[in-house]
């Protein structure tokens, strides 16, 4: 039996830190189009059952198109059964309101909830104890303030059965759940389970439980944000109905990935010697196809030290690599340095200037600050603020 695992897709996010509307609502469509594809993706490689471990959805201020369109592509997908556990962000089960629900659609609430997978999802056939098989079983719970600290206890699993717990939470090793959002992991040690189908974390994560199983965080199916870079996608779970063993592999699925890219300019004295370091730095960080460049939302964050009579511009520099990539952000965390010696000798009124700002009593960032802005000002340049 083939499962995929997905978790903290945020459908209707609003993706305007970084993109302007246009592009926010771009994104917007191309997150519930993965969505779809990975419907689709499971429908042509045998996967049977999809299990979405909480934050289908970022908040209540959902589309109804969106909803229609989620509710749509799963009942269009008969073949798949799809298990839905609601996470922090997710609305309350009113979305759902005078639609019509897919049969294939499963839920949970604030009980433990099991399906046998590999025959009717129904919690009394997975627990009736007269069933011999290797059972394949998936329990999951919405976690909540009031049951936060009881769920472990009142967990019921079958040794003999392939057990799956799905959890929307960050993961702590000991101690009790201060709020919601908080999975003990050893209060889930010992338990029968194989595989414990996490959500919350952003980033994959695939780590030993205990002698028995693993838990797992498959990371958000999208990035949308610079805290989100790298690879994303699904898990894909491959068990062998027959022996009960398991195979797991991550699936890099996003139709964009984001980049930040660290690259340190010391030595650079004007835009272009910022550019060639750019570009040398960041076509050698960020691989792929050119049509997968193109797709690629980029952070560059330039560091360093400046001479305080380098001219960089910033937005100059970004344009430079806008045809490039779908979105480019240059973040500016250099330093300007000065040199007194170049000015111990210097007779004119920039040089007076200069040693005039070195004597006085203020951090060293603001005399640089100040004798950038001067000599500036004294060559009848534009003055950049900060």
């Amino acid at each position: 039996m083939r499962i995929i695992h997905c978790a903290d897709i945020h459908l209707d996010s609003a993706l305007t830190t970084h993109l302007d509307k246009e592009k926010a609502r771009t994104r917007r469509k191309e997150i519930l189009d993965t969505f779809r594809r990975m419907l689709v993706y499971a429908s042509d490689n045998d996967v049977q059952a999809v299990i979405i471990a909480g934050d289908l959805f970022d908040s209540e201020m959902i589309s109804a198109s969106t909803v229609n369109t989620v509710l749509g592509e799963i009942a269009r997908h008969g073949e798949l059964e799809v298990y839905y556990l609601r996470g922090n962000h997710d609305p309350g089960i009113s979305i759902f309101a005078g639609r019509n629900i897919p049969k294939n659609l499963h839920m949970f609430d604030e009980r433990w909830t099991y399906y046998q997978l590999n025959g009717m999802a129904d919690e009394s056939a997975a627990h009736s104890g007269n069933d011999e098989r290797c059972n394949i079983v998936l329990a999951g719970i919405e976690m909540t303030s009031d049951n936060k600290n009881r769920i472990y206890d009142e967990l019921s699993l079958r040794e003999r059965d392939v057990n799956i717990v799905t959890l929307h939470g960050q993961e702590q090793e000991y101690g009790d759940a201060h709020v919601a959002e908080e999975i003990c992991l050893d209060k889930l040690k010992d338990r029968g389970i194989d595989y414990l189908a996490l959500g919350h974390v952003h980033r994959p994560k695939r780590e030993k439980l205990d002698h028995r199983g693993m838990y797992v965080y498959p990371g958000c199916l999208e990035g949308r944000g610079f805290d989100e870079c790298g690879e994303h996608g699904f898990m894909l779970i491959d068990i062998d109905e027959a022996t009960g063993d398991m195979n797991t592999e991550f699936i890099p699925f996003a139709y964009r990935r984001l980049y930040d890219v660290q690259v340190d300019i010391t030595g650079a004295v004007d835009s272009q010697d910022v550019a060639d370091m750019i570009a040398e730095k960041l076509y050698g960080d960020v691989n792929g196809r050119e049509n997968d460049l193109a797709r690629a939302l980029v952070k560059i964050t330039v560091t360093g030290g400046l001479d305080v009579e380098s001219e960089i511009d910033m937005e100059y520099l970004a344009r430079q690599f806008n045809d490039s990539f779908y979105y480019v952000k240059i973040a500016d965390k250099t330093d300007l340095r000065v040199d007194p010696l170049k000015y111990v000798h210097d007779a004119t009124l920039k040089g007076e200037f200069v040693r005039m700002v070195l004597e006085q009593d203020m951090s060293e960032d603001d005399k640089a600050y100040i004798i950038q802005t001067g000599i500036r000002a004294l060559a009848g340049e534009e003055v950049w603020t900060r």
